[in-house]
């Protein structure tokens, strides 16, 4: 089953990248790949569940013209732009609509601390404070950075 959901990102994530064309490729939170329901949120247009070869290019093509300000067919650096920050500003925004549980507009730490990425903050603690006494020693941020340079092969 998981090598499925693998094989089925990996598949949607490749259409994503190369329906999206010179529009600029989408990417998922965090500048990850998209997630499945995000492309199919844009790709699938007539909402049926499937992602035609027509439904994607058609896609690419409604990318493009929305990027294209000026109308002239062509896609200048600053209209790609605008385009990436358009977008960023769209992500920013669902974001923030996720994390603001009571609807008021604000964001209170509380409602930062649940989100996501509070989650992620809160665990790495927890890896960093080895000997779990609710402490980061010197010695145990050593160790946690030797770890991560490690898996990204610097040493």
């Amino acid at each position: 089953m998981r090598r499925n959901k693998l094989i089925l990102s990996s598949t949607l994530a490749g259409l994503l990248l190369t329906s999206a064309g010179v529009a600029v490729a989408a990417k998922g939170p965090g500048g990850g790949p998209p997630s499945p329901d995000h492309m199919f949120e844009r790709l699938d247009l007539n909402k049926d569940g499937e992602i035609t070869r027509e439904e994607a290019e058609t896609a690419r093509e409604q990318r493009f013209q929305a990027a294209d300000t000026n109308g002239d067919g062509l896609l200048s650096r600053e209209e790609m732009t605008a385009a990436r920050e358009a977008r960023a500003a769209e992500r920013q925004d669902r974001r923030f609509a996720k994390l603001d549980t009571n609807e008021d507009g604000l964001l209170s730490p509380e409602e930062m601390a649940a989100g996501p990425r509070g989650e992620r903050r809160a665990g790495m603690f927890d890896r960093v404070d080895e000997n779990g006494d609710g402490k980061i020693t010197r010695a145990e941020a050593e160790a946690m950075h030797q770890r991560m340079q490690e898996r990204r092969g610097e040493r």
